[in-house]
């Protein structure tokens, strides 16, 4: 598999840019989830959370089958900033989305 910067894979989910698409991209699987009904309950913060992380498990592990990524403790800790980066985005976004307390567009508790 060509490796250059044409290529698109996974592994771009563990950059700085990638990180900023994929909290997006889980704030909208949220919402969505949340129009289905009463899936969610008042657990939208803990799914993305959980999303988020099961995103970076799955675009880690796919870094290191094309060989793109090594297990080592850079690339683990270069996983673990994504994985909060993209859950404290996807978490702060859904709340300023909804006005919560404290938040950018919510009133202060």
């Amino acid at each position: 598999m060509p490796n250059d910067e044409t290529t698109l894979t996974l592994a771009i989910v563990l950059t700085a840019g990638g990180a900023v698409v994929a909290s997006a991209l889980i704030t909208g699987i949220v919402q969505l989830l949340k129009q289905l009904g009463n899936i969610l309950d008042g657990r939208e913060r803990l799914t993305a959370f959980l999303l988020s992380a099961i995103l970076v498990i799955v675009a880690f592990a796919a870094g290191v089958q094309d060989k793109s990524l090594t297990i080592n403790a850079q690339s683990v800790f270069a996983a673990f900033l994504a994985w909060y980066g993209i859950a404290r985005l996807s978490m702060a976004v859904y709340a300023d989305a909804t006005s919560e307390p404290n938040s950018l567009r919510g009133p202060d508790a």
